[in-house]
């Protein structure tokens, strides 16, 4: 499939934000939010159901999906940034038009549960999105600076990045295994492998496979990298890519447990590839913004990462 980037986004533009999983804990953070970007220079639409709650979702799955739906045909909107993650964005890919993204190709950020949204554009569609900070999470009040200099120069194509920038302190590990390059996949480790066997999810083949998670304890991170593993995607791919694991390790003395540390060493043992870990993408402060279906290199011996493209059109 041919990929397909987003226009690269303008000052002036119009952004819209939008709840397609769950409901943002404090709803004052939408409004300060839409004052973040509208000081920044843009315009803001905010989805009309966003405040909407339906049990752990953010309204019913058609509120949701009419939110992504006008997001998508509105001619004025350059951008769609979720507001938060949670649950629920999977619940709308059966029900998703594809040839209107395909034919509305636009900027579209989040991460957590917004993996199964990208997974399913870029399998259907082929549209790179990126996996970036969340406006109710990330953007409306104070942001890192790390974070938000990284995802306005990449959604602006203000500045070409070549070698991903690494936040103060961070230093990347790698396996020694040379470099690779492919297509950049992943996401949200337990909301990657929940689509494995459907229609939506990108081949392994010759991609760059990034995971990262939160409150996962290890016997879980072990049940879905050895899915990865019978599934074929570590024997298949050109490279991985481990960022921030956080909140998932426990301390109960009357449940025994490996080690988060053991359950990564034992599936990295058995992948031939180079692997990068220590990547500084996931549920933490400092948000490298990783565009889905670019192209990217790894360099496991030096321990970096590089983006071999633009992710938008100038």
């Amino acid at each position: 499939m041919n990929k397909l980037k987003p226009q690269a986004l303008k000052k002036g533009d119009t952004i819209a934000l939008i709840s397609p999983a769950s409901l943002p804990r404090d709803l004052t953070r939408i409004d300060k939010a839409a004052l973040y970007f509208e000081n920044k220079g843009y315009k803001v639409k905010i989805g009309k159901n966003t405040t909407k709650l339906y049990g752990y979702l953010a309204g019913t799955d058609s509120e949701r999906l009419s939110d992504l739906n006008d997001a998508f045909s509105d001619n004025s909107v350059k951008a769609i940034i979720c507001l938060r993650g949670g649950y629920g964005a999977g619940r709308l890919i059966n029900l998703i038009n594809f040839d209107l993204i395909k034919d509305n190709p636009k900027i579209f950020t989040g991460y957590s549960d917004i993996t199964t949204l990208q997974m399913a554009f870029l399998s259907k569609t082929g549209m790179i999105s990126f996996a970036g900070p969340m406006a109710a999470v990330d953007l409306y009040e104070n942001p890192d600076p790390y974070t938000e200099t990284l995802f306005w120069d990449l959604i602006t194509g203000a500045k070409e990045i070549t070698e991903v920038p690494l936040p103060e302190g961070v230093k990347l590990g790698g396996n020694r295994q040379g470099s690779s390059s492919g297509e950049l996949i992943g996401g949200n480790l337990a909301l990657f492998t929940s689509l494995l066997g459907s229609p939506y999810l990108p081949k392994p083949e010759g991609k760059i496979l990034f995971f990262e998670d939160v409150s996962e304890p290890p016997y879980r991170i072990d049940r879905m990298l050895n899915s990865l593993l019978l599934s074929g995607y570590f024997e298949k791919c050109n490279g991985v890519i481990i960022g921030q694991f956080t909140d998932g390790e426990t301390n109960n003395p009357y449940n025994p447990t490996l080690s988060q540390e053991e359950v990564f060493s034992h599936y990295l043992s058995k992948i031939k590839c180079p692997v990068i870990t220590n990547f500084p993408h996931g549920h933490v402060k400092n948000i490298a913004t990783l565009p889905f279906g670019l192209e990217v290199t790894i360099d496991s011996n030096n321990c970096k990462v590089f983006f071999n493209e633009r992710a938008v059109t100038i």
